[in-house]
């Protein structure tokens, strides 16, 4: 197969050479996201302090629950007393209500104060205690959002920052500073193939997302976000997101000629994406519009997959559905891509 020919092979150990020389990208992809985590699981320890009081209501785990947070430094628990139950939307004068599961396939459901949020991880930890894994506990405002949560919004943020990382300066800008610097127009004079060029790119860059892949699961499923055995799960999930982004790499890379310009497009469009995909703030709270258009990126649908497979959140749209978004923006961007990329040469090789 051409793809595996010399120029393949050669090609592949120097872009390995080439990206592992450039210090920036490699601290981008491999250790910011690394940085980014342990800044918010600082964040979220240093916001533990204070006092709590968490009602637990009546369950089989009832009694369990209220020794472990009673255990917990800072928390008093109490079981809920009386036959009447209060909404979700009442916290009846607690900082948290813990809403146990009625059965084993169900969710546990805790209800928090919003400026509450650095009780999260005490609880979290209680609950994991006895016998409740975080992948199985909801958390809630009494208004129905979603807790401001540092923890838990550090990881997928990590791995997502990190895989447009390295599909946007990683790759995006190399080849169009390879364009400007005149190295495709020779490359363009050989019998070297778009394709071949194109795929060797790809190697050195799974391997990499492989790794922050690794990294990120084990912390998830250290901290109880993620359960051992759906951790293949979060690996389809990355390689996929990573193929779409990396396709949509290249595309941007396929006919520009300035990396300053690109940089400055790229560096504008990261923030936005992350902001407008549901990263950091839940859908519900967006406008309209911006929903909407939330609703057409495939970034979206990656972060979705990504939150639920790492830290357990409910998936707005489905597990299957996200896959086949990012596999149809992989294919729409890698069609593109490869229609429209030149070497300045207009050969058509």
């Amino acid at each position: 197969m051409a793809a595996f020919s010399p120029a393949f092979v050669q090609l592949v150990k120097v872009n390995s050479r080439e990206l592992f020389r450039d210090g920036k990208t490699i601290f981008f992809v491999l250790f910011f996201p690394l940085i980014f985590v342990a800044m918010f699981i600082g964040i979220g320890t240093l916001n533990m302090g204070g006092s709590y009081k968490v009602a637990i209501l009546p369950s089989g785990q009832q009694k369990e629950i209220v020794r472990q947070l009673s255990r917990s430094h800072g928390f008093t628990a109490d079981p809920w007393r009386g036959n009447n139950f209060p909404a979700r939307s009442d916290l009846a004068g607690y900082d948290a209500i813990v809403h146990p599961a009625s059965a084993p396939s169900e969710h546990a459901l805790v209800v928090i104060d919003s400026g509450k949020f650095g009780g999260l991880k005490g609880i979290r930890s209680a609950l994991a205690d006895s016998g409740i894994p975080a992948s199985k506990v909801d958390f809630r405002t009494p208004d129905g959002g979603t807790p401001f949560d540092p923890i838990k919004v550090s990881l997928p943020a990590a791995l997502l920052m990190a895989l447009m990382s390295m599909s946007f300066f990683g790759t995006a800008t190399p080849l169009i500073a390879l364009r400007a610097r005149g190295t495709l127009r020779l490359l363009g004079t050989t019998p070297l193939r778009r394709r071949t060029f194109v795929l060797a790119q790809a190697p050195v860059r799974l391997v990499l997302v492989a790794v922050q892949l690794v990294v990120l699961g084990v912390i998830a499923v250290a901290l109880g976000f993620l359960p051992a055995v759906n951790a293949v799960r979060v690996l389809g999930t990355g390689f996929l997101g990573a193929v779409m982004l990396f396709t949509f790499g290249y595309l941007v890379a396929s006919r520009m000629r300035n990396a300053e310009v690109a940089n400055g497009v790229l560096a504008i469009l990261m923030p936005l994406v992350l902001f407008v995909s549901g990263l950091f703030l839940p859908l519900d709270l967006l406008p309209d519009v911006v929903r909407d258009i939330s609703k057409a990126l495939p970034t979206t649908y990656l972060v979705d997959a990504l939150a639920h497979d790492l830290t357990g959140a409910t998936s707005t749209y489905g597990i299957t559905l996200d896959w086949l978004v990012l596999l149809a923006g992989a294919v729409i961007f890698g069609g593109l891509a490869a229609r429209l990329f030149r070497w300045d040469q207009g050969e058509e090789r």
